[in-house]
């Protein structure tokens, strides 16, 4: 069991997200390089409702302790939203094997509650270069993320 104490990690919101993965996708753009995106849906389960309540905090910070510097997270709700500059099609399906791997473990809140996570992940990438546009994006990680769901908790689907 990982126990994890709130460490108000930096995920942002979703305004901020759009900024930045816009100035991305024109990096990607002028400079070709690859740029993959997943989306997260995060259930929590936890016995007390004190442990519930902190299961966001929790997945946020141990979320942000496996991912690189120059990854970009975002969160609305239970979704959280990863974009993966420099990150090819092995890079994100590493990131996404990691997560799940990670997150198959219980975690302890600070006052000795336990809290476990259902991941449904949704994957793409792009190899960058004038084709790339936001929009077509985030409606690949957004289907894979449905068909996630439909193959059932604790999977992910990459779409390319």
């Amino acid at each position: 069991m990982k126990k994890i104490d709130s460490l108000n990690e930096e995920v942002y919101n979703n305004d901020v997200f759009q900024i930045l993965l816009e100035y991305e996708i024109a990096r990607s753009k002028r400079y070709p390089s690859p740029l993959s995106l997943l989306q997260i849906e995060m259930t929590p389960f936890a016995i007390s409702a004190e442990a519930l309540s902190a299961a966001p905090e929790i997945f946020s910070s141990a979320l942000n302790t496996h991912l690189r510097s120059a990854d970009i997270p975002s969160k609305t709700g239970n979704l959280f939203t990863l974009l993966l500059p420099n990150s090819d099609k092995h890079g994100v399906r590493a990131v996404c094997e990691r997560l799940l791997s990670v997150f198959k473990n219980k975690f302890e809140t600070s006052d000795g509650n336990s809290v476990t996570f259902s991941l449904h992940i949704g994957a793409t990438t792009h190899a960058g270069g004038e084709t790339i546009i936001s929009e077509s994006i985030l409606q690949k990680a957004e289907e894979a993320l449905k068909q996630s769901r439909l193959k059932g908790a604790n999977t992910y689907t990459f779409l390319s």
